[in-house]
């Protein structure tokens, strides 16, 4: 990988690739799933002629979701339903991470 792509702003397949580690690794949260999830869904919004393969891989991510962690995804779209604020992550809290 080039250093210069190392200071690019991530695409939304990167922020799905990210969120697919978190998740292969037991380490997403509820309120991070909807954090995330939220991110990605608004950046393939603004983004007209966005990749066929980046709404094909978050389709894939909603469905891992469903079928591994159904309860995180309960919680995505309860909270996305009531746009309620999401609290951030309290390892976030305050602009630190802890």
């Amino acid at each position: 990988m080039p250093y210069k792509d190392l200071f690019r702003p991530p695409s939304p397949a990167d922020k799905l690739n990210l969120f697919q580690l978190l998740f292969d690794a037991s380490e997403i949260s509820p309120d991070l799933a909807l954090a995330l999830l939220k991110i990605v869904h608004s950046d393939l919004s603004k983004e007209k002629g966005s990749e066929h393969s980046t709404y094909r891989q978050y389709a894939k991510t909603i469905e891992a979701l469903r079928y591994h962690k159904a309860d995180i995804l309960q919680h995505v779209v309860n909270s996305w339903r009531a746009g309620k604020p999401v609290e951030d992550p309290e390892w976030l809290q305050n602009g630190k991470i802890k």
